[in-house]
């Protein structure tokens, strides 16, 4: 009984009676309109009681709604929903509006989760970066001091333009593993490429190789059969399906596990963009070319992603004892001949939607502030809160060379009008924009002035930014970014740049649509 009335259950009993109510009020209303009650008076009341009803319902669940830690764009689509559909807004409300997720698992992942992304992980590469770096402190403390983990030196770093070439390393490196293996992804889908992964993480598990996988289970729900977690468990590897989609029994579904995370051994890692299905690596075609990046890093900055592969894993498996050699970045360097040598420092860094603090959106903002000559950045998605868009525009025009690079063929039609709706107020502040024209553009990247970029999984769209996991890697004068910089020069002469006039044309033939569209931005 104590489990039942739960701070959270009382929310939920309140817009539960709520839209009892409101049902039943318009059951009434129906039996009105049928004729089945036919005094005059008697309906005349009853409506006016009935809209009286709908009138305070809503009130009372637009103050909840304003009174709400969500973005004030959020606040103002449902808002826009509740009053614009009194009795399906509020069914949507219930079951969608909500970012966080249940109290059970929030106090479960901070109590399970937090502790292991405290483990130090500062290797003294701060006071050298306050010597070299200066610019890249505020970001690097922010990140080290909120999202718990800090920067690292004696790290290399590959950076793939596309996943297509990533590919065969990551099952030569997937082939060397001796230990452990982690792979955290929001979507798994058989093909070419996760039947060739599959293939060697069965053999490696025969091997004695610890292999563990996390996959998104709404991420994965049109791609993998229900069950796919323990079909894997009885092929010898350790996986689970994260926050299950069960919308009778658990009414918050927002947060999702959008991570790209492959760990080996503690010393080698693959992140980026991508996800294990077969347009990332354009083994197949959906919406043209698939661009999208990943980059491979070897050395202390592995350690990082191991304890945020960790942290979700025993947010999932709490009474699981991990073996303390996992926590360790020392345990098998030795393997790959020790720490590497490297210019620069890498950052990976983790995003949470339980913790009141949007890490993704303030790198992104940091980033931009810090630029003096150039800022560029791809997104597949272009969903601006006021913040980012006014930070955009105020950098373009203050002199610095802020371009976007988006999509020319979408994947999803609304999201892709939405996204060229921004592109108005963008383009008169002097900031350029590219479409992709070969296809879709995947990649979440940013990179600054040369000594600055980060690429990962947050898109510049509501979703990545306030309600997923999300993951990325801060590189500061790393040499890689010199090849991020390279892959942008090439990508821009692949795309389309787009003009104010041709936006305006736009705009005329879309004016009505792309104005629905931003009132619900946030829900897409």
């Amino acid at each position: 009984m104590k489990k039942l009335f739960t701070p959270s259950f009382w929310p939920k009993l309140f817009c539960g009676l709520l839209l009892f109510a409101q049902l039943l009020l318009v059951t009434l209303g129906l039996f009105v309109l049928l004729g089945l009650i036919t005094d005059p008076a008697q309906s005349s009341s009853f409506i006016l009681f009935f809209l009286a009803i709908i009138f305070v319902a809503n009130v009372i669940i637009a103050i909840l709604i304003i009174n709400s830690d969500s973005a004030p764009a959020y606040k103002v689509a449902w808002m826009f929903f509740v009053f614009a559909l009194p009795i399906g807004g509020i069914l949507l409300y219930v079951f969608f509006a909500n970012k966080t997720n249940s109290r059970g698992n929030q106090k479960k992942i901070q109590k399970e989760a937090y502790p292991i992304l405290d483990t130090p992980t500062d290797l003294g590469t701060h006071a050298s970066m306050r010597k070299t770096a200066p610019y890249a402190l505020p970001v690097s403390d922010f990140l080290t001091k909120v999202g718990k983990l800090g920067a690292h030196s004696r790290t290399s770093v590959e950076y793939f333009p596309l996943v297509d070439f990533a590919f065969e390393p990551i099952l030569r490196e997937l082939k060397k593993a001796k230990h452990y293996i982690f792979l955290e992804f929001f979507i798994v889908a058989p093909g070419k490429f996760w039947d060739s992964i599959l293939e060697i993480l069965v053999q490696k598990a025969k091997e004695g190789v610890d292999v563990r996988l996390i996959y998104d289970d709404v991420g994965s729900l049109s791609t993998l059969p229900s069950g796919y977690d323990f079909k894997l468990r009885k092929l010898g590897i350790k996986a689970v399906a994260y926050n299950p989609f069960r919308p009778f029994l658990d009414i918050r579904q927002n947060n999702r596990d959008h991570r790209k995370i492959l760990v080996i051994d503690g010393h080698t890692a693959f992140s980026g963009g991508f996800n294990l299905a077969d347009e990332y690596i354009n083994a197949v075609e959906r919406f043209g070319h698939w661009k999208d990046n990943a980059i491979l890093l070897k050395g202390e900055g592995v350690y990082s992603f191991t304890l945020l592969f960790l942290s979700t894993w025993k947010s999932i498996h709490k009474e699981e004892k991990i073996d303390k050699a996992y926590y360790s970045p020392d345990t098998y360097i030795d393997e790959i001949g020790g720490y590497p040598e490297s210019r620069g420092f890498v950052q990976p860094y983790g995003d949470l939607p339980f913790d009141n603090e949007e890490v993704g959106e303030s790198v992104y903002l940091s980033l931009l502030h810090r630029a003096e000559r150039y800022c560029y950045i791809t997104t597949p998605y272009l969903i601006l809160d006021p913040e980012t868009e006014s930070s955009l525009c105020r950098a373009a025009k203050g002199g610095i060379d802020v371009r976007l690079v988006t999509p020319h063929i979408p994947d999803k039609k609304a999201v892709f009008n939405l996204t060229r709706s921004y592109y108005g107020k963008l383009l008169r502040s002097g900031v350029r924009i590219y479409e992709y024209t070969p296809g879709f553009v995947h990649e979440k990247t940013f990179c600054v002035d040369d000594r600055l970029a980060t690429c990962g999984t947050i898109n510049l769209d509501y979703r990545s930014l306030y309600l997923h996991l999300e993951c990325g890697t801060l590189m500061i004068d790393a040499p890689a970014i010199k090849n991020i910089r390279r892959d942008f020069d090439d990508t821009f002469a692949l795309c389309h740049e787009v003009h104010l006039d041709e936006w305006e044309r736009w705009k005329k033939r879309n004016r009505g649509y792309w104005s629905l569209l931003r009132v619900i931005d946030p829900l897409l």
